[in-house]
């Protein structure tokens, strides 16, 4: 099976013929609200700033926070990347002992600050809340996809902004001459995510066609009760017997990658095979559906709603949620 991450080729949970929506119309359409794991302390050298951005990605906001403080770019933390066609409110540190209101010359809002010895770090959030404006949409099936997806879950893909463009094409190039081609340590994290990405798409992606994405096969590894597929490294598959077996058969095209994963110094992971939203609701207004939704770290709005809906997005080279 050809893997295709912008979900061309990706099956659906429950095939069959979805609705048409048009997603991001206006960048108020598509609001994401970071969820923290915890407050910052309130004393120590980091400066935590909770910014409201629109029309920003998140590594341009960290760039002009590192120049309008006069810090390196290392300096800078955020927890994770939020959409740039969209309203997203975050949480950004910066080490200085300068205060919250030099931020705003950086094009935010900034809603709360605070202090904390850490910098703030990748990963280190509660999930994210989104609320969404789908307008056009036409069909009337969508109602009960949905309602499906809102109780039991949707596969959870990595979406095809993980994939950025041309990235997934410039990390398979890379991967092979790594150790000869010098790339930026934040490039080099990015093509190391894409590949791991899209091994975990491909075993998701068989396991969904084999109606095993929410079962626990013999051998499987749960989290939370869920089945879970690996984010390839070093070390072997946690998995056993049957869950091995279709790991292995959905990762036997990509031999070549799992063995530069191997020798790239990153360690195997484990991804839940579920996306389940939490507190989700809709409201059908006169020419929209309006519906949000809690999603946990690493969870794609994308991957949930394509379930339901198939998305039209208007194009500006963002990348989307």
């Amino acid at each position: 099976m050809t893997i295709d991450p912008h979900f061309g080729r990706l099956p659906l949970a429950v095939p069959g013929k979805r609705a048409k929506a048009r997603v991001k119309a206006t960048p108020e359409d598509f609001l994401v609200d970071e969820l923290r794991a915890a407050a910052p302390s309130g004393a120590g050298e980091h400066l935590y700033l909770h910014v409201e951005k629109r029309l920003l990605e998140t590594r341009q906001v960290a760039r002009r926070l590192a120049e309008l403080y006069g810090v390196a770019a290392v300096d800078v933390g955020y927890a994770g990347m939020k959409d740039k066609r969209a309203v997203a409110r975050q949480w950004l540190s910066v080490r200085t002992s300068l205060g919250p209101e030099v931020a705003e010359r950086g094009g935010v809002v900034v809603l709360a600050a605070g202090r904390d010895e850490r910098k703030l770090r990748r990963g280190e959030l509660a999930g994210n809340r989104f609320e969404i404006r789908l307008r056009e949409v036409s069909g009337d099936d969508w109602r009960d996809r949905l309602g499906r997806v809102f109780e039991s879950g949707a596969p959870n893909y990595f979406g095809p902004q993980r994939f950025g463009g041309d990235n997934l094409d410039r990390a398979l190039a890379w991967l092979p001459v790594r150790r000869r081609r010098s790339i930026s340590p934040f490039r080099r994290g990015l093509y190391l995510s894409v590949l791991r990405s899209l091994l975990f798409n491909a075993v998701l992606a068989r396991r969904v066609q084999e109606k095993t994405w929410r079962a626990l096969l013999p051998g499987d590894v749960d989290l939370d009760g869920m089945p879970t597929a690996p984010l390839w490294g070093r070390g072997r598959s946690a998995t056993s017997g049957v869950a091995l077996a279709a790991e292995s058969a959905a990762l036997a095209p990509f031999a070549d990658v799992l063995d530069g994963l191997e020798h790239a110094g990153v360690d195997q992971a484990r991804r839940s095979l579920v996306l389940l939203p939490q507190n989700a609701w809709v409201a059908e207004e006169d020419e929209a559906v309006r519906l949000g939704f809690e999603l946990p770290p690493g969870g794609y709005a994308t991957s949930l709603l394509r379930e339901a809906f198939e998305l039209g997005e208007a194009t500006d080279g963002a990348p989307a949620s």
